[in-house]
């Protein structure tokens, strides 16, 4: 009995809460109530297109996820505008059809420069051809 007494009354050793260091991983994973999207996911994707060379800056990761929630809106927006009593992919793809027309815009803006680079030499040519011709017809060489 006294031993128990002894091995009750000995100090106890508390040992100091050890801090483990905060990784920008385990960041990642806490999710904020305010933003749409889990964090975690949105920079999987930004860094699967960017690499991990990059570092990403806190109030990006945060930018993107609320233009992501917002992009969702407008185009849910778009979607709940159907007629009908369900929402179908034709709607989705009504809805998202802009926002994957603007690549072919970007090309066809490529293109129409490129046209009017090719219109500006022609007209020049033609120009220059013209004034050759009536300085040739006037004689004025």
């Amino acid at each position: 009995m006294e031993e128990e007494n002894q091995i009750q009354n000995a100090p106890v050793e508390q040992s100091a809460p050890v801090e483990q260091p905060v990784t920008e991983e385990a960041t990642e994973d806490q999710d904020d109530d305010s933003l749409p999207f889990p964090r975690a996911r949105v920079v999987r994707i930004i860094k699967s297109e960017i690499g991990n060379s990059k570092q990403i800056r806190s109030e990006v990761k945060d930018a993107i996820n609320l233009w992501l929630g917002n992009l969702l809106k407008r185009i849910a927006r778009e979607m709940g505008d159907t007629q009908f009593g369900s929402v179908g992919l034709a709607d989705f793809n009504r809805a998202t059809k802009p926002y994957d027309m603007i690549a072919d815009l970007v090309k066809d803006q490529e293109r129409l420069m490129l046209a009017c680079q090719k219109l500006n030499a022609d007209s020049d040519h033609i120009n220059r051809e013209m004034s050759r011709f009536f300085t040739v017809l006037k004689g004025e060489q």
